[in-house]
């Protein structure tokens, strides 16, 4: 297999880049509770089971590593492709063989290995990419194996949806549920793989209910996108409201009127 070899200079240029990426690529990067997201239990490693519906996540779980959770994270990826880029090993991934028992009982021990002291480790267990609504949530029965074999780690489940709202392009809402810890011995791999299904599945439903409803009061801004496809239009928009000293929202989303309200009154 191919181990992890962080590297920070690396990985300080990457936050970068993942930024502007994101930036660049998506309207806002929102997350349910910020800035205090998350109750992390201190002094015990953290295993972050993912949803996954989209190539996209494993770049969001890479800045919620850095910017979020502040651990230092690895992540699995396909030995095939970790062998084709296998420059992101700086970023703390290291490989998985999926082909056979051999590839899967390495990956076991060496994920286990690496959740020691305040470390995290970021899986998407589902093992492809599935709609965030298809139900049930199912994963792979190795992460109960994995839970198994570092009993003091703590689990969290985090949800990940991508959604158009009033701007040109969409936006990432991020839910953590709550850290969940399992007893050593007292419930078998399927056990363990079952109940983290229903944490996901559960966090999961919170946030679709809070995107489909339109509350998103509760989600905090991490990253704002760009707010326009036309930077001459910005600027004449910008000289205007200068000129004539009135307040010009850059966002469309800011000057939608909301049906809703209208209807409670």
């Amino acid at each position: 297999m191919i181990p992890a070899r962080r590297s920070e200079p690396f990985m300080r240029f990457f936050d970068f880049y993942v930024r502007r990426y994101l930036g660049r690529e998506f309207d806002r990067v929102r997350l349910w509770g910020a800035p205090r997201a998350c109750e992390i239990p201190a002094g015990m490693p953290l295993l972050c089971v993912m949803s996954h519906a989209s190539w996209w996540d494993v770049l969001i779980g890479y800045y919620l590593a850095r910017q979020v959770v502040r651990r230092e994270s690895y992540a699995p990826m396909d030995e095939a492709q970790l062998r084709r880029y296998r420059i992101l090993s700086r970023l703390g991934i290291y490989s998985v063989d999926r082909s056979s028992m051999a590839g899967l009982r390495a990956f076991l021990k060496y994920s286990a290995s690496l959740l020691s002291g305040e470390r995290a480790v970021w899986i998407t267990p589902q093992g492809e990419i599935a709609s965030n609504w298809r139900r049930p949530v199912r994963f792979q029965v190795g992460v109960g194996h994995l839970v198994r074999s570092a009993p003091e780690v703590a689990v969290m489940p985090v949800a990940i949806h991508y959604e158009f709202l009033e701007e040109a392009r969409p936006e990432i809402f991020i839910r953590f549920g709550p850290a969940r810890r399992f007893q050593a011995g007292r419930e078998t791999a399927g056990e363990i793989t079952e109940g983290l299904e229903r944490a996901l599945e559960e966090t999961l439903d919170r946030l679709l209910k809070d995107v489909t409803d339109r509350t998103l009061d509760g989600y905090g801004v991490l990253l704002e996108g760009a707010t326009s496809t036309s930077l001459v239009y910005d600027a004449v928009r910008a000289a205007r409201a200068w000129l004539t000293g009135r307040p010009d929202p850059a966002r469309h989303g800011d000057v939608v009127s909301d049906p809703r309200k209208a209807r409670t009154k």
